[in-house]
């Protein structure tokens, strides 16, 4: 057992002290490692020579240690990934189009905000082809260009936010398939 191995299950078994006991207590055993390792031996031998860090707790304890189960985290067996898998996929049936639409939606609002700020050429090519010029329409244009460049702050927003909800879902996706439920 390595040092830090050993501080990790006296630190979570110390957890029912005070903060300031415990801190005492965890720096005591690191100095007993930074002794040991400047005077030439191994994280390993330390650690023997320390004992065993549950009796260092339930000691430390006294009347208030509680046996705490160790748990472990276990990757999911194969009959349980191919479960996990299916689960992923009737997911990614309802997720995945989601995903899509929220894209389309994206896209429509960008298109949206492109068509505002060119609104300007827009009554410009109508002059050309119509042949008429009313000033309504340019001064609406004008107006609509500021309007453009909100939509345009609005599409930087929503495309941030989407790439992290698509990254957010694609992470959990890995994570589920690895076993990792945290």
């Amino acid at each position: 057992m390595n040092k830090t191995q050993f501080l990790s299950i006296l630190k979570t078994r110390l957890a029912p002290l005070s903060r300031e006991e415990r801190n005492e207590l965890l720096s005591d055993v690191e100095s007993h490692f930074e002794f040991g390792l400047q005077n030439g031996r191994t994280e390993e031998e330390i650690a023997r020579e320390l004992g065993d860090p549950f009796e260092i707790a339930r000691e430390a304890l006294g009347d208030r240690f509680t046996d705490m189960p160790i748990y472990l985290e276990k990757s999911p067996s194969t009959t349980g990934r191919i479960f996990i898998g299916i689960g992923l996929f009737f997911s990614g049936l309802v997720m995945v189009p989601f995903l899509i639409a929220l894209c389309a939606g994206w896209i429509g609002l960008a298109g949206g905000a492109a068509a505002t700020i060119l609104s300007p050429l827009l009554v410009l090519l109508d002059y050309l082809f119509n042949g008429t010029f009313y000033p309504a329409k340019l001064f609406l244009s004008i107006s609509m260009v500021g309007v453009g460049i909100l939509l345009t702050y609005l599409v930087k927003w929503a495309l941030t936010g989407l790439k992290m909800l698509i990254r957010a879902y694609f992470r959990w996706n890995k994570r589920m398939l690895k076993g990792r439920n945290v």
